[in-house]
């Protein structure tokens, strides 16, 4: 039997040199040794990372100003 590991959306077999978010590809990618550690560890996480990262960044800030009775 055949394993499915390897295949993407739809079923189709993905080939590893049509990787949008390979190391490097990335239009937006910084220049490597940008001199903040923080920013190239940002940098370095996939687009999936950085949103969920953020969406949890903004519900913990509004979370804090509900708390604070601003909103």
């Amino acid at each position: 039997m055949v394993s499915d590991a390897g295949d993407g959306p739809g079923g189709r077999a993905v080939d590893p040199g049509d990787r949008a978010d390979a190391p490097g590809d990335r239009p937006d990618a910084a220049a490597p040794g940008t001199g903040s550690p923080l920013v190239d560890r940002w940098t370095a996480l996939d687009r999936g990372w950085q949103a969920l990262a953020l969406g949890l960044g903004v519900v913990a800030a509004h979370a804090a100003a509900q708390a604070a009775g601003r909103f």
